[in-house]
């Protein structure tokens, strides 16, 4: 209970703090021209761009807090935190200077070669395979499942709140898993990255006065496979990623060159009329929908798979 105490407390300030400094961070960013047009408005207002800087800082701020409450000294940690850090350096620089989607990649898997050489736990189970012994290739395995997902991440963004909110949603089923299984050790990432992006949320939900930016997709999604690796969750994470997975895919047909957004009419409905190579794209050929309707159908199709998921994990390891 104490250290359940800690968590949350470590929430509360990565969530106050996130609410500040995005605050503060707006208006910073409109002075340094780091604006992008909102595509999925009908007047396209330029918003501050890079807007994840907060949620990073945020989470840094609790975590060291957490840590020096906490006093877990665990390489699994730090290896951790170095990782999902280096992935939110990546994006910072890409979303000051641009920078080339294999460099993206790379980056953020060497970042996370030291997290692979500490981990204990060699074993992935596969569903119908069952458990498997990757040995010593789970020090590459590691790092390719943090740059694959962190770069998942990035691909299913473009429209406000979307990505924060499935961030949430997947770091929420993640800690709701490791609280039923008593692994305590991930949620020194998972509470205070809860905190911070429910903070930064309250900006960037519809309509919003700031976009994320690949400073946030990117370390959101390191941060959270770091969590699922450390606390040996990493077929529930996948599980949960699959709607980034699809879309990966989806966008592998037009060699990644494809934008998640369409074309808004004059009353803000959504249409797109091109080749799918987006989820987003599947969605609004469905029929009028609106941009906040867009999001709260992804929202509620993450927020299904964690149900399942959660519901998954108690049969098998509580009933």
């Amino acid at each position: 209970m104490k250290y359940l105490a800690i968590f949350l407390a470590s929430t509360v300030v990565a969530m106050v703090s996130s609410v500040i400094i995005t605050y503060y961070l707006i208006d910073r960013l409109k002075d340094t021209h780091m604006m992008g047009r909102d595509m999925n408005k009908v007047d396209k207002p330029l918003l501050p761009e890079m807007g994840g800087l907060a949620v990073v800082l945020s989470f840094a701020i609790a975590v060291n807090v957490m840590l020096i409450l906490v006093d877990n000294h665990n390489a699994l940690i730090y290896a951790s935190i170095f990782a999902c850090l280096g992935a939110a350096l990546v994006g910072i620089i890409d979303d000051i200077i641009s920078i080339r989607q294999r460099t993206k990649a790379l980056i953020p898997f060497i970042l996370a070669i030291p997290l692979g050489i500490v981990i204990n736990d060699s074993t992935i189970f596969l569903p119908i395979i069952g458990d498997v012994d990757f040995g010593w290739f789970i020090v590459l395995l590691v790092p390719f499942g943090v740059t694959c997902a962190a770069n998942a991440s990035n691909m299913l963004e473009g429209f406000n709140g979307l990505g924060t909110g499935l961030a949430l949603i997947i770091s929420l089923t993640l800690a709701i898993i490791s609280i039923m299984l008593g692994k305590w050790l991930p949620l020194i990432i998972l509470f205070p990255l809860i905190g911070a992006l429910a903070g930064f949320m309250i900006f960037n939900a519809y309509p919003a006065k700031i976009f994320p930016g690949d400073t946030l997709t990117l370390f959101a999604g390191a941060a959270i496979a770091c969590a699922a690796i450390i606390g040996d969750l990493k077929t529930v994470g996948a599980i949960l990623f699959l709607p980034m997975i699809v879309e990966f895919f989806l966008k592998a047909r037009g060699r990644f060159g494809a934008e998640c957004w369409g074309e808004v009419d004059e009353k803000g409905f959504l249409r797109y009329e091109g080749r799918i190579e987006s989820m987003t794209h599947l969605v609004m050929k469905w029929g009028r929908i609106k941009e906040w309707e867009l999001v709260m159908i992804f929202w509620l199709w993450e927020m299904a798979l964690a149900v399942v998921v959660v519901s998954l994990v108690y049969i098998r390891f509580l009933a």
